[in-house]
Order: C-alpha cells, then sequence, then structure tokens
C-alpha cells in the first residue's frame, strides 16, 4: 500500500500543486453539461437594505430570510417568484460573474490547461465574455473556442443574484461565523439546450477523459420528466461510447422532491457522484457517518465512487485505487482553498500559507472492498470570496481522476 499523505498536509498540498501545473496540458478532453449562466453578486448589506425598505411583502420576506440564514450560515440557493425582490436586487447592479456548475469547472479545467468541450445554449456577447477564451464551444461548424466564438443572440437567460458574506463582518444587527454565499434564482432555467455539443460528445466520448453532468437543481416545474430522459438518454450513449468517468454534481435544491428523481433516472448512466456536506445532509438527514452515508448513496445508484467536500476537508469512498483518490481530493480542495484566498479562479503554485489544516476522519480506511480516503482542506478562517469554491474542487478532482487508471508504480500490494 503506498503511503498516504498524512500528516505533513502542507506538503502533500504542495506536491499536489507541482502535478496540477505539470499535468494539465497532457489532458484529454473533458465534456462538461449543462448548465451555464450569469451570476451578478452582491453584498449582504446592500442587498438586505432595499429588501427590508421595500412596501413589497415578499421582498421583505427574503430580506429576513438572506439575514437568517447568514445568522445560521447557511449557504445554498433559494428559489423566489418575487417580482419587486428581482428588480430591487437587479437595480444594485453587482459584479458579473460565470454561473453553473458545468461552466465553472470548464473554467478551472481550461485555466490549468486542459481541453474541455462546455454546452452553451446563452451565447450572448456578456455570457461569452465571461467563458476561459480556451474552453471549446460546438457549433454546426465543429468546435470553436471561446475566445473566437461569435455572439449569437441579443437576449439570454435571466441572471441568477449571488448574496455573499463573510465571517466576523456584522450586518443588520448580526455577525455571521461563516462566510459562505447564497444563490437567488428567480427563474429555473432547465438543461442547456444545445444540440450541437450533444452531437459532438456522443462522437468524442470514446476519446474523452471523463464527463461532467450538473444542473439538474434547476428544472421547470412539468418538465422534470422529459429532461431527465433527455440527460440520462446522453449519458447512456457516453458510456456506450466508450466514457468510464461521468460524474455527476448533484448541486442543493430548493425543491426537494426533485433530487430523488434526478438520482433515480441517472443511477447506472454516471459513474461517480458528489456533492457538499449540506447536500448531503438533505438528501440523507440523520447522525450516521459522512463515510458510511457516501457508501450507501455508491451502493444504491451502483456508481464507482462518492465524493463529498465541506469547508475544512473532504471524503470519498470507492472501489478503485485509493492513492489516486486522495489525489483527486487534494487537487480539488487546493483549487478551491487558492481561489478562496484570491476571490478568483487561479492556477496555484502553493497552498494558501495562511491556511490550517483539520481533519475530523481518518485519512484511509478500508471495509468490505470499500476505501475510505480523506484530506483536510486548506481552510481560510477569511476568504476572499466563497463563490464556485464547489465548481473548483470538481475540476480538480475531475482532472486527476480523467488520468490513466494506473500510473507507474501504483500498485497496492
Amino acid at each position: 500500500m503506498r503511503p498516504f499523505a498524512e500528516p505533513d498536509w502542507a506538503e502533500a498540498y504542495r506536491g499536489s500543486a507541482a502535478r496540477l501545473r505539470r499535468t494539465g496540458g497532457e489532458a484529454r478532453l473533458f465534456l462538461s453539461g449543462f448548465c451555464a449562466c450569469i451570476d451578478r453578486l452582491v453584498g449582504l448589506d446592500a442587498a438586505v437594505a432595499v429588501l427590508l425598505a421595500s412596501a413589497d411583502s415578499d421582498a421583505v420576506w427574503l430580506g429576513h430570510e438572506l439575514l437568517r440564514r447568514a445568522a445560521a450560515g447557511i449557504g445554498g440557493e433559494l428559489h423566489s417568484g418575487a417580482t419587486a425582490a428581482r428588480l430591487l436586487l437587479e437595480r444594485i447592479g453587482g459584479r458579473a460573474c460565470l454561473g453553473g456548475t458545468a461552466a465553472q469547472a470548464a473554467y478551472a479545467l481550461a485555466q490549468l490547461g486542459a481541453p474541455v468541450l462546455l454546452s452553451l445554449e446563452d451565447r450572448t456577447a456578456e455570457q461569452i465574455a465571461l467563458l476561459h477564451p480556451e474552453i471549446l464551444v460546438a457549433t454546426d461548424g465543429g468546435l470553436v473556442r471561446a475566445g473566437d466564438l461569435a455572439p449569437e443572440s441579443a437576449a439570454g437567460k435571466p441572471v441568477h443574484i449571488i448574496v455573499e458574506y463573510g465571517a466576523g463582518r456584522a450586518v443588520a444587527g448580526i455577525v455571521p461565523e461563516r462566510s459562505t454565499r447564497v444563490i437567488v434564482r428567480f427563474a429555473d432555467d432547465g438543461m442547456d439546450q444545445d444540440e450541437p455539443f450533444v452531437a459532438a460528445s456522443r462522437r468524442l466520448a470514446p476519446e474523452a477523459a471523463g464527463a461532467i453532468l450538473a444542473g439538474f437543481n434547476a428544472i421547470p416545474p412539468g418538465e422534470r420528466g422529459a429532461t431527465l430522459s433527455e440527460a440520462a438518454a446522453i449519458a447512456e450513449s457516453w458510456r456506450k461510447g466508450g466514457l468510464a468517468l461521468i460524474h455527476l454534481e448533484l448541486g442543493d435544491f430548493p425543491n426537494p422532491d426533485d433530487r430523488p428523481a434526478v438520482l433515480a433516472a441517472l443511477a447506472g448512466r454516471v459513474t461517480s457522484l458528489g456533492m457538499s456536506l449540506s447536500e448531503l445532509a438533505a438528501l440523507l438527514p440523520g447522525g450516521a457517518p459522512v463515510r458510511a452515508k457516501a457508501r450507501h448513496l455508491a451502493e444504491t445508484l451502483g456508481v464507482e465512487r462518492v465524493s463529498i467536500h465541506a469547508d475544512d476537508w473532504a471524503l470519498a469512498v470507492t472501489r478503485g485505487d485509493p492513492w489516486r483518490e486522495q489525489q483527486a481530493l487534494l487537487a480539488g480542495c487546493l483549487l478551491a482553498a487558492s481561489r478562496a484566498a484570491s476571490g478568483r479562479p487561479v492556477v496555484p503554485d502553493v497552498p494558501p500559507p495562511e491556511a490550517s489544516f483539520r481533519l475530523p476522519h481518518p485519512a484511509f480506511a478500508e471495509e468490505d472492498g470499500w476505501y475510505h480516503v480523506s484530506c483536510p482542506a486548506p481552510w481560510l478562517e477569511r476568504p476572499a470570496s466563497t463563490i464556485g469554491l464547489g465548481d473548483t474542487f470538481v475540476a480538480g478532482m475531475m482532472l486527476v481522476l480523467g488520468r490513466a487508471r494506473e500510473e507507474p508504480g501504483s500498485s497496492h500490494t
């Protein structure tokens, strides 16, 4: 068995940074769908000020809900039908940023030098400008770099509002103890409709390193069945084409009834499942250990691995190579922490120097043929931003998992 990286985690992360910089350009193609959108970032103080001053009861409720979540350290997503609240938050302005797990993971992969093909329904100039220029987009004439892609429409998807707050920064009488963000959606985007992507992905699946599936937590009412059938058929075609790694990143579900439907539709089509700790708690409430819940999901859904990411650690259960799995977790945590420290996606040289390391789980355990692997994430008391951290984690993890199944000296005898 290879030695694991405990307890010198800082050194393990320095090694991970070196491997990421070396191997990104050697990667095979990744596929990433089906959610890309535009988010607009506003601070909690500005959002609460306009919402609580409104005469609209729904807007006032949203303001109080954001404060409640901040006080409790709750992030995730929130769906609102309040038109007045939407108009008020849009008037604040805020910074436009890339949204959607598939798009943000694609950005991080492209930044590392890995080729990645992204589904893209919204091809407005504003949306394209937020993409990494090396991301590939499918057109009727072939694959095109996002940096060379001409806008095709004037109107795109509705903008989502992200309300962010930092630990220790007082707002409206509360002092949040955790830095995070709430995604406020005023419309359900649904699954990106991009037929050139679907056709190209089916053709390229045999040579691809892996695929990311996400965005099924925003399916409009009445479209769930058709959307999930479409997604399942695409994933099935990838598997039949020989793609061995298809990762479903679950996401937060404002409508909890959608969550089991997504898992049921894609069971047997995906090989990997990931989610945050809070998403796991919503899916499987109760006091069972995290690794027990993760293994239950892996066995129930028939996937090879399940990964869980939290603020200060990450964990996976797998039947595959546990050393490789640990490298995947390290890579994901390193990219996410580096983005948190800088406030934007970066290619790290070293882990953030101000980070600390704490691990509530054993770094390695084995039970009945399942490996339980975990590592501490580089934890920051005052991150510059919490936007896109889980999506960036997925990119680092996939880059490692998408490499050749065995490397020289990877025997575990």
